[in-house]
């Protein structure tokens, strides 16, 4: 692979990727043998250095484009590395017209993240609200699993619990609002920290960045809900897509902002990132089933294997260690405290 940089500036940059005819040549015939195996007799056993088949294959672009989509990933990854490029946005991709036997051109242009004018960062002064657990918020908890469990009294309550008094359970109950109510206290103080960076550190911020995260969003919402449910969200709420876009637009240039300050509070303290650091965050993942039976090398072995993948999950380390930076550094005022129960209504 060659990689040639056409145009660059503060905002863009367009670059080449040069595959050599080999490599692209048995991506196109892996591919053509994937996707003729079974439907052509002749497909079946296709030497390396038949083109002839594939040649007159009427499909045959839209296999090429098959093969490419296959190992370009990892050329795109190398050569943001070899010309050092922070892209802001996805890539634009535009290949030449492959033909076998020849190299494969792939012209990529990309918006890049810019400079950002870093100022106050440390001392930030922030308010939040702490959340905290009283004797009302266990006596409700614990009324509310006795109504869903049908319960007269605390005798039938614990009968089939593993607790030997109602005063052990409303400790257990006690806890686990603790819990609660501290995760929700350091959310809120982080919320608060990171607007607070926001403010002090005006950014200006392309349209196409806003309108990406926007879009990164809403697929997400899409993706956890499903396309029925949320297509029956939007005709629900009398929306349209357009809506739903002006709706999350403000939240959507937070994260922008915030990733961005962030990434920048990152590069000025010279944080580094160590194999203990990514070995705590593969294991503290949230995985499927299967996966959770994979140990560190296997799962480490999987990110490698994913284009992109451990950098992305090495920038992402690198902005929570920016986050805890920040936080400790910051000045916190503690406001009036909002009762767990209340705070999850």
């Amino acid at each position: 692979m060659t990689v040639t940089m056409l145009k660059s500036s503060e905002e863009e940059a367009l670059f080449k990727i040069e595959i050599d005819a080999n490599t692209i040549e048995n991506a196109i015939t892996e591919e053509f043998i994937k996707s003729t195996e079974g439907k052509n007799k002749q497909s079946q056993g296709l030497p390396l250095s038949n083109r002839a088949m594939m040649a007159n294959h009427p499909e045959l672009d839209k296999i090429a484009a098959k093969a490419l989509n296959n190992i370009l990933p990892s050329y795109y990854m190398s050569a943001l590395k070899e010309l050092n490029l922070n892209p802001m946005t996805y890539p634009k991709i535009m290949p030449q017209e492959t033909k076998l036997g020849d190299p494969c051109i792939v012209k990529i242009q990309i918006a890049l993240e810019p400079k950002v004018t870093l100022g106050e960062y440390t001392e930030l002064k922030a308010s939040y609200v702490p959340i905290i657990v009283t004797d009302d918020d266990v006596k409700q908890q614990i009324e509310g699993i006795r109504k869903q469990r049908g319960a007269e009294n605390d005798e039938k309550l614990i009968e089939n619990l593993p607790f030997d008094s109602i005063e052990a359970f409303a400790e257990e109950v006690r806890t686990s609002l603790m819990s609660l109510a501290q995760e929700s206290t350091e959310r809120n103080i982080k919320k608060a920290v990171i607007s607070k960076l926001i403010d002090v550190n005006p950014c200006q911020l392309k349209e196409e960045v806003v309108e990406q995260q926007i879009m990164l969003q809403i697929n997400q919402f899409r993706q956890q809900i499903g396309g029925k449910k949320f297509d029956d969200y939007l005709k629900s709420t009398n929306k349209s897509l357009e809506d739903a876009k002006k709706e999350i637009r403000p939240e959507a240039e937070t994260a922008v902002k915030k990733n961005l300050l962030l990434a920048a509070v990152a590069d000025h303290l010279q944080l580094e990132i160590t194999e203990e650091d990514i070995k705590k965050t593969l294991l503290q993942q949230e995985n499927s089933i299967m996966d959770m039976a994979l140990d560190f090398d296997a799962r480490l072995k999987r990110l490698e294997e994913t284009p992109g993948a451990k950098e992305q999950l090495v920038h992402t380390i690198r902005l929570e260690k920016a986050t805890d930076y920040i936080i400790d550094k910051a000045v916190l005022n503690a406001e009036e405290p909002v009762r767990v129960l209340e705070e999850r209504r």
